[in-house]
C-alpha cells in the first residue's frame, strides 16, 4: 500500500555535514515567467532563460516557490521547475519523474483531479485503482488522494493528491517511473509536505510545557491503545514510558502467537527493526569518545579493502556518512532474503563492491540498510581487528552499549532468543488476515544486523531513552557516552519532508512546533516504534508483533502527543478512517489475485531458475495440486496476479514473503521470471537441461 501522508513519511520506512545550503531561495513564478530571489547573494544570479519551454529552469539550491496565489512550498537542489498555462511543473534532476501543481475550484475531489489531469495530459482517462480520503488537520477541510492503474509494461507510479480550504482545491500530480519514485520520494515528500497556503493556521504545541503523565493520563493512553490494537488486528504490543529520568509505565497487551493463549509481558523479547540503527550509532559515539576513530575518519582508513561501485563515492565516504541516509545509495534489502544461512558480514560488505549510487552524495534523502550495516561492523573493527566482523560488532555492542546501560536481555543471538521469552513474527496475508510465521524466516537480518537485528524488550529500551535524555548518563548516573557525540547523532544531515530531518541513525522531526527525536523498526514479522523529547524529558517505546502497522504506531504516537499537549482529538478518527481505506484496499487488491491459478498456465512455469546475485530458485509442484516457488531457506505456495492491462504475473502467496511478484518473458525462447525491488531488476533465467 502507498501513501504519501505525514504518517507515512514519518514511517520511512525511510543522516548535514555532507550537504548543506544555508542559501535558499525563492522562486516566484507569475504571469510564465521564472524570478529567482535571492537571500545569499553568493549563490550568483542566474540569467532568465526567456524561453518558455517545459523544465527549464534548474534549481542550483534548495528554493522555495511562490504560486500566483501566494501559496509557497519547497523544492531539492537539482530539479526543474517551470511555469505553464496556469500551472507549475517540477521535475527531477533525471527527468523521469514529474510533479504538477495546480488549483481549481471544482465541486469535488474527483473533479477537481480530473480537471488538473486534463491541463497535464489532455487525453488522460487513466482508471482510478484507489481512493484515500485522510483525517483533516492543520487547516484543511479536505484530503484525498487517487491512485491510477498502470501497466506491467509502464511500471510507473502515477496518482493525485487533493486538498481543500473553502472552495478551492490544491493539487499536486505525480507521474513517473517507480524507479524515480522510488529515489526521489524525499524530493516528493518535500514538496507535498511544505505546501502552504496563506491564512492556513496549523496546530502548535509550541512553547507549550508538557503534562506529568499521572495516572488519569496513562489508564487513557491505554485504553486508547487496546481499543485500536483490535482494531488494527495487532496480536501482542509491549509499551514503556520515561519521564523525567524514570520508566512510570512497563505494560504489555495480548498475545505472543495468534491462536495460542500464551500473554506478552514487558520482558518478552521482540525484533526492533531498524531502531537498532540508534543503539549502532550510539556504539560509534563511545567509540569516538575512545578515540578509535573519528565521525570524519575515511572508511578506508579503518578497512582499507572497502570499496563501492563508484570510486569517487568510496574516497568521500567517512564514517558518519555510513549512517546518514545521504550518501545516494539505494535500498537492495531483497537480496539479502535469498540465501541468508551462507551469508556473512564480511560477504555483504564485499557485495557492496558491486553497489552503484542513484542519486548524488549528498543530493537526497536514500535509505541503504547495506551502508548502515556496514558502518557498524567497521567501527566495530576499529576496536576488535582479530574476531570476524559479526563476532567483533556483537562483542563491541555488549561492552559499550548493552552492558554499561544495563540491557540485560537485548542480542543478537536467535538461538538464545529461541530459548527465552519471546514474541511470534506475523505478517498480513494477502487476504489481509493475520498469520504466525516462524521465526527462523527472520533470520535473514543476521548478516546486516547493525541495520535492524536486535532483539529487546520495553526495560531495556527505556534504559536507551534514559541515556538519550539524559545526554551520555545512564539510567543509575553514570556518564557512559560524551553529551558532544551523543548530540552529534541529532544533527540534521539531509531532508526526509518540511519536518523530517535524517541525523545518524536517527530522526529529528519537528511536530507542530516540538522536537521529536527517534526511530521507527519493521522486519518481516515485527514493528517498532521508539521516540523521544528531548526538551520535556520524556519518551515512548512500542514493540509489536506483526508487520505493517504503521496507522497503528502512528495513532499511538499522536494520542501520546496529544495528551502531554492537550491537542486536537484526532487520534481514534485517524484510525478509524485509516482502516477502512486499508480494508478497501486489501478487498481492492484481492479482485486481481487468484490462489487457484489455470494449471496449464502455471505449469508452464516448472522448472529451475538463476539470478547472479539472488541465485536459484526451483517452481515445482506441491501438495493440493499447487505450485509452489522453493528458494531453499524459504518456499512460498504460487498464485495468480492480473494487473490492469491483462498482464499475467505469478505472486507469492505465503507468509513471510506474500505479494512478491514475478513477471514471466520469453526471452530468446527461453523462460525469464522478472522481480522488480524498488530501483533494481533481477532478470532470472530459467535452466535449460
Amino acid at each position: 500500500m502507498f501513501k504519501i501522508s505525514k504518517n507515512i513519511a514519518t514511517s520511512l520506512l525511510l543522516s548535514l555535514t555532507i550537504f548543506s545550503s544555508n542559501a535558499e531561495a525563492t522562486l516566484k513564478i507569475k504571469d510564465d515567467d521564472i524570478v529567482v530571489e535571492e537571500k545569499d547573494k553568493s549563490a550568483g544570479n542566474k540569467d532568465k532563460d526567456e524561453d518558455e519551454s517545459m523544465f527549464n529552469q534548474k534549481l542550483e539550491q534548495n528554493t522555495e516557490l511562490t504560486t500566483s496565489t501566494g501559496s509557497t512550498f519547497m523544492v531539492e537542489k537539482g530539479w526543474y521547475a517551470t511555469q505553464n498555462n496556469n500551472k507549475i511543473i517540477l521535475q527531477e534532476p533525471e527527468q523521469e519523474l514529474s510533479v504538477t501543481l495546480i488549483e481549481n475550484t471544482e465541486k469535488s475531489a474527483e473533479d477537481a483531479a480530473n480537471s488538473a489531469w486534463k491541463k497535464v495530459q489532455p487525453n488522460f482517462d487513466r482508471v482510478v485503482q484507489h481512493v484515500i480520503k485522510e483525517v483533516p488537520q492543520d487547516g484543511w477541510d479536505e484530503i484525498i488522494q487517487f491512485i491510477y492503474e498502470t501497466s506491467s509494461q509502464e511500471n510507473r507510479f502515477v496518482f493525485a493528491i487533493a486538498r481543500r480550504v473553502g472552495t478551492t482545491w490544491y493539487l499536486i500530480l505525480i507521474d513517473g517511473t517507480k524507479a524515480a519514485f522510488d529515489r526521489r520520494m524525499a524530493g516528493v515528500l518535500l514538496i507535498n509536505s511544505s505546501f502552504k497556503v496563506p491564512g492556513i493556521q496549523k496546530e502548535s504545541f509550541a512553547n507549550k510545557k508538557a503534562h506529568t503523565l499521572n495516572e488519569i493520563r496513562l489508564n487513557e493512553l491505554m485504553t486508547f491503545v487496546e481499543e485500536v490494537q483490535k482494531l488494527c488486528k495487532v496480536p501482542g504490543i509491549a509499551i514503556g514510558i520515561v519521564q523525567d529520568g524514570k520508566l512510570i509505565l512497563e505494560q504489555a497487551l495480548g498475545v505472543k502467537e495468534v491462536g495460542k493463549n500464551e500473554k506478552v509481558n514487558p520482558k518478552t523479547l521482540f525484533m526492533i527493526g531498524s531502531v537498532t540503527k540508534a543503539l549502532t550509532t550510539l556504539m560509534m559515539a563511545r567509540l569516538v569518545d575512545e578515540c578509535k576513530f573519528e565521525w570524519e575518519t575515511p572508511v578506508t582508513q579503518i578497512m582499507p579493502d572497502f570499496a563501492l561501485a563508484d570510486a569517487s563515492i568510496t574516497k568521500q565516504m567517512l564514517m558518519k556518512y555510513t549512517v546518514s541516509a545521504s550518501t545516494g545509495m539505494s535500498r537492495q534489502d531483497i537480496e539479502c532474503l535469498f540465501n541468508y544461512d551462507h551469508a556473512t558480514p564480511e560477504q555483504r560488505i564485499k557485495e557492496m563492491r558491486d553497489m552503484k549510487p542513484t542519486t548524488k552524495f549528498g543530493e537526497t534523502f536514500q535509505y541503504s540498510n547495506s551502508m548502515v550495516s556496514a558502518g557498524g561492523y567497521i567501527a566495530a573493527h576499529a576496536l576488535d581487528k582479530n574476531n570476524e566482523l559479526g563476532k567483533a560488532y556483537d562483542i563491541t555492542m555488549q561492552s559499550k552499549i548493552f552492558g554499561p546501560l544495563k540491557m540485560s536481555s537485548t542480542t543478537f543471538d536467535f538461538a538464545q532468543v529461541e530459548k527465552t521469552d519471546h514474541a511470534t513474527p506475523h505478517g498480513f496475508t494477502l487476504k489481509n488476515t493475520v498469520k504466525p510465521f516462524h521465526i527462523s524466516d527472520e533470520r535473514w537480518v543476521e548478516s546486516v544486523r547493525p541495520a535492524g537485528g536486535a532483539w529487546s524488550n520495553v526495560y531495556d529500551m527505556a534504559q536507551y531513552i534514559i541515556t538519550e535524555l539524559n545526554k551520555g548518563i545512564n539510567a543509575q548516573g553514570k556518564l557512559v557516552i560524551s553529551e558532544i557525540n551523543l548530540l552529534k547523532r541529532r544533527e540534521p544531515q539531509i531532508k526526509i519532508t518540511d519536518q523530517i530531518n535524517y541525523g545518524l541513525g536517527l530522526m529529528m522531526e519537528n511536530d507542530h512546533g516540538v522536537l521529536v527525536v527517534g526511530h521507527d523498526g519493521m522486519t518481516m514479522g515485527f514493528s517498532s516504534l521508539m521516540f523521544f523529547l528531548p526538551e520535556h524529558n520524556v519518551g515512548l517505546v512500542m514493540l509489536t508483533n506483526v508487520r505493517g502497522v504503521t496507522l497503528f504506531a502512528q495513532a499511538v504516537k499522536r494520542k501520546f502527543m496529544e495528551l502531554l499537549f492537550d491537542g486536537k482529538p484526532q487520534a481514534l478518527e485517524m484510525v478509524k478512517v485509516g482502516i477502512e481505506q486499508q480494508n478497501k484496499m486489501f478487498a481492492k487488491n484481492l479482485e486481481d489475485i487468484s490462489f487457484t491459478p489455470n494449471s496449464e498456465w502455471i505449469k508452464q512455469f516448472l522448472g529451475t531458475y538463476k539470478q547472479s546475485v539472488l541465485g536459484e530458485i526451483n517452481i515445482r509442484e506441491a501438495k493440493n495440486n499447487k505450485v509452489e516457488l522453493d528458494a531453499r531457506v524459504w518456499k512460498s505456495t504460487l498464485g495468480q496476479k492480473k494487473d490492469s492491462d491483462g498482464t499475467l504475473k505469478l505472486i507469492l502467496t505465503d507468509l513471510p514473503f506474500a505479494g512478491i511478484e514475478l513477471l514471466p518473458q520469453q526471452r530468446n525462447e527461453n523462460m525469464q521470471l522478472i522481480l522488480i525491488s524498488g530501483q533494481h531488476k533481477y532478470v532470472f533465467e530459467k535452466i535449460i537441461k
